[in-house]
C-alpha cells in the first residue's frame, strides 16, 4: 500500500521572530517493510536547510531563519509504500532463560534498558509493574503482548489528562493519557522486566472501508506513537498500547528513540520581543499510486533534502 502524509506545522507570534533555529524529524524511515518513495520539505519564509542522520538513523532536517518574521510554516510531504511482513519463526523463550543472558543484553542494549527524562523509574512506576509482573515460566513475546492490552486497559484515553511534557508518573497519577502516555509507560514496564524497548513516533493511516473493523479514529489524521520490544527470535518488533495490538501496516514509521524526547517532530528556538507563540499541526494522509508528491514547486527536490 502506498500513503501519501501531508503535516504542516504553523507557529505565529505576537511580534516579530528572528534568528529562528528548528530541528525537524519529519522524513518517514526506511527499513522493516516501509520504503520511503519521496520526500520533500518546505519552508515559508525561506530557510537554510542541513539535513544528516541523528544517531538513531533518523533523518533531520535543521532549518535556520534569521530575517524577522511574524510565522513559520513547516510543510513535510512523504510517499511511502508500506508491506505486511511475515512473523519471524521462533520459539517464544521464557524470562528464566531470557535472563540468563541479562548481563550481555544489558550491555549491549543499555540505552534502551535505562529510565529515561520521560521514563523515570519511580516508585509508582515499580508498583505498577510488579501488579503484572512476568511470571519465570512466562515466554517474552507472551507477556509483552499481555502487557500491551493490561496498559491499555487500566487508563482512559484522555486527551486533557496530560500534556506533551508528560512523564510516566502523571499518567500513572491521573488514570488517563494519549498514544504517547501508553506508549511511555509500555516502555517503562518492560525495561523494568529487562526487555530492550524503544519509542517510535509517526502515524497511523486511516483503515479501507473494505477491511476488517478499525481501530477508534482516536489515533487517525495526527500523529502517533507506540513502542518496539527486542523479542527473542524476532527482533525488534512494533506494539501499539493505544490499540491493543502489534504494529501493522498502517503503522507509518518516522522516527525512534529512547523517549519522546529523542524524536519531536519539531523543536527549537528563537528571539522575540513578544512573550508568546501559537503553534497549529495539520496532518493529511492517503492512500493511492503516487508518482511524485504533486506540489507545483520544484517537483524534483525529493530525498535529496
Amino acid at each position: 500500500m502506498v500513503y501519501r502524509i501531508v503535516h504542516t506545522t504553523r507557529f505565529e507570534y505576537d511580534a516579530p521572530a528572528y534568528e529562528s533555529h528548528n530541528e525537524v524529524r519529519l522524513a518517514p524511515r526506511d527499513g522493516d517493510g516501509q520504503r520511503l518513495l519521496a520526500f520533500r520539505l518546505d519552508v515559508e519564509p525561506a530557510a537554510a536547510l542541513l539535513a544528516y542522520e541523528d544517531c538513531y538513523g533518523n533523518r533531520v532536517h535543521a532549518l535556520a531563519i534569521h530575517p524577522p518574521h511574524d510565522a513559520i510554516e513547516i510543510i513535510a510531504r512523504s510517499a511511502v509504500d508500506r508491506v505486511v511482513l511475515s512473523p519471524r519463526p521462533g520459539r517464544d523463550v521464557t524470562f528464566e532463560e531470557f535472563l540468563a543472558d541479562d548481563l550481555e543484553r544489558t550491555t549491549e542494549q543499555h540505552e534502551f534498558l535505562s529510565p529515561t527524562l520521560y521514563v523515570p523509574f519511580g516508585d509508582d512506576l515499580r508498583r505498577f509493574f510488579w501488579a503484572a509482573r512476568p511470571r519465570p515460566t512466562e515466554g517474552v513475546a507472551e507477556y509483552t503482548g499481555r502487557m500491551v492490552s493490561f496498559v491499555r486497559d487500566q487508563f482512559e484515553y484522555d486527551a486533557g489528562a496530560t500534556h506533551v511534557h508528560s512523564t510516566v508518573d502523571d499518567i500513572l497519577k491521573t488514570g488517563g493519557g494519549v498514544c504517547q502516555d501508553f506508549a511511555h509507560l509500555m516502555l517503562g514496564v518492560l525495561r523494568l522486566a529487562g526487555v530492550p524497548a524503544r519509542y517510535v513516533s509517526g502515524y497511523l493511516a486511516p483503515a479501507e472501508p473494505a477491511s476488517a473493523p478499525s481501530p477508534p479514529r482516536l489515533a487517525e489524521q495526527a500523529s502517533h506513537a507506540w513502542i518496539e520490544a527486542l523479542l527473542p527470535g524476532e527482533g525488534w518488533v512494533g506494539f501499539d498500547p493505544t490499540h491493543r495490538c502489534r504494529a501493522g501496516d498502517r503503522h507509518l514509521r518516522v522516527a525512534l528513540g529512547r523517549d519522546y524526547a529523542d524524536v519531536p517532530p519539531v523543536r527549537g528556538v528563537y528571539r522575540s520581543r513578544g512573550t508568546r507563540q501559537a503553534m497549529r499541526v495539520e496532518l493529511a494522509v492517503e492512500t493511492g499510486e503516487f508518482t511524485r508528491l504533486d506540489d507545483p514547486r520544484d517537483q524534483q527536490q525529493q530525498q535529496q533534502q
